[in-house]
């Protein structure tokens, strides 16, 4: 099994390396960025502070794309990632305080030239695993007949962190005691829930200094 995923994965990075996928992922994503860069700036003046703490953008790896395309269970092939994945391109938007990644969520969705297929609000309901983040899941013009998702996850600081270490443990790191996991993954959630109250007692705590 092992082997014939390594073969479909240096068949999907052949192909994104034939058809400069890299290269046209770049020229899509590159005036999105700077859209939201502005968006950042205008927030930015208007509330005195910056906004955004830091953003930037990722192409999906060749393993990756097969990998997610196991598990939704589709074939293995640079036009079914195409046509099943939404976050082939990807951005991540970090801000400070929780109201400002509402903000950024509502100017973004008015950017004209995207075509908004879907808005997750983790934050209002949160994955089970106590994950809390905003997905905004657009799709863009890729060439003549085909159309390319885009993922820009909007989310606080602290729950960046919190996000950084459930990747780890879900894609990275390949525990060999299931019961260690197990254990991580619960602490993980209740760390979650405690990233949350904390999100929350700091925006009231930053609006009362607004108000000095």
């Amino acid at each position: 099994m092992e082997r014939k995923l390594d073969l479909y994965v240096e068949e999907m990075k052949l192909h994104m390396e034939e058809s400069e996928f890299f290269l046209e992922s770049e020229k899509i994503i590159r005036p999105i960025m700077l859209e939201i860069d502005q968006i950042n700036q205008k927030l930015s003046e208007e509330c005195g502070r910056p906004v955004v703490e830091y953003m930037k953008w990722r192409i999906k790896t060749p393993e990756s794309i097969v990998k997610k395309l196991y598990r939704k269970q589709r074939k293995p092939t640079f036009e079914s990632a195409v046509k099943n994945i939404n976050d082939m391109i990807g951005i991540r938007i970090i801000c400070s305080f929780q109201d400002d990644v509402y903000k950024m969520t509502k100017e973004i969705r008015k950017i004209p030239e995207m075509k908004i297929k879907k808005v997750k609000d983790y934050i209002a309901h949160p994955k089970s695993s106590g994950y809390r983040s905003i997905h905004i899941i657009i799709e863009l013009p890729y060439n003549e007949d085909q159309t390319i998702g885009l993922e820009i996850q909007v989310r606080s600081a602290a729950m960046n962190y919190w996000a950084t270490l459930d990747h780890q443990l879900s894609y990275k790191h390949k525990l060999g005691d299931p019961k260690e996991t197990e254990k991580i993954r619960k602490e993980l959630k209740s760390y979650a829930m405690d990233i949350a109250e904390i999100d929350k007692k700091f925006l009231k705590l930053r609006k009362k200094i607004d108000k000095l």
